[in-house]
């Protein structure tokens, strides 16, 4: 552990946690889980570590933001703790204190692991549920899933730091699945490139699907699972 994870004069530990995000808290914003996460350390009463300066914060950092009215099964952060506390004991007392729809799946001990969470992903997959505006006919539907797969750029205007831009996604998406399709309703598996760099939007490339099919639709999108890579050496 390096110097700036003591503090009174204790080595402290990291904990690498995932948990899930459900529908109780599904519009609530990524700066208020952090902040949620922090009260309930607090409740939870757990020695965190805190940065230096003159205003010191709790070292806790997540692996990348959810968008807003999305549900995660998935996400993960780690936060520095000034004394052991075993990831058991940890997942418990945090667990008893966090709101409905905020669960912790998993915590480990990192040890000498320093690698940043962010610039380990690489790939992300989302279950998206369907509701159209109007009945898609079927051949239609397959035909759009088909171009938007094996068809040629994407283009999509995305918001970037200089401004609205065209941009093609096609090199974010790994793959498009059909599990479900009811004329009205459909249910989606994506695959879509997750690093620190950025992303798949899945509200963009649904966007695009939209267009070809001339209908809009209501989704929901829930992220199953963030590939990460842990071989990465710090």
């Amino acid at each position: 552990i390096t110097s700036k994870y003591r503090r009174r004069g204790t080595v402290g530990m990291r904990i690498i946690a995932s948990f899930y995000k459900h529908e109780q808290v599904m519009f609530v914003s990524h700066l208020d889980m952090q902040r949620l996460f922090q009260r309930a350390f607090r409740r939870a009463d757990l020695p965190l570590a805190y940065s230096n300066g003159f205003n010191p914060h709790p070292l806790l950092s997540f692996a990348t933001a959810l968008s807003v009215g999305y549900t995660s099964d998935c996400e993960y952060f780690d936060v520095m703790l000034s004394e052991y506390v075993s990831p058991a004991e940890f997942k418990r007392r945090v667990n008893a204190v966090l709101p409905q729809g905020v669960h912790i799946v998993d915590a480990v001990d990192a040890g000498e692991f320093k690698a940043s969470l962010t610039p380990l992903m690489r790939s992300a997959e989302y279950d998206i549920e369907l509701e159209f505006a109007d009945p898609v006919p079927r051949e239609a539907f397959y035909a759009a899933v088909d171009e938007i797969l094996n068809g040629g750029e994407i283009i999509v205007s995305k918001k970037t730091k200089g401004g609205i831009k065209d941009v093609d996604i096609r090199p974010m998406l790994l793959g498009l699945s059909v599990s479900e399709f009811g004329g009205r309703t459909a249910k989606l598996r994506l695959r879509g490139k997750l690093t620190a760099e950025g992303g798949l939007s899945p509200e963009l490339l649904l966007g695009a699907f939209y267009k070809k099919l001339g209908t809009s639709a209501n989704s929901s999108v829930n992220r199953r699972n963030i590939e990460m890579d842990w071989t990465v050496i710090a």
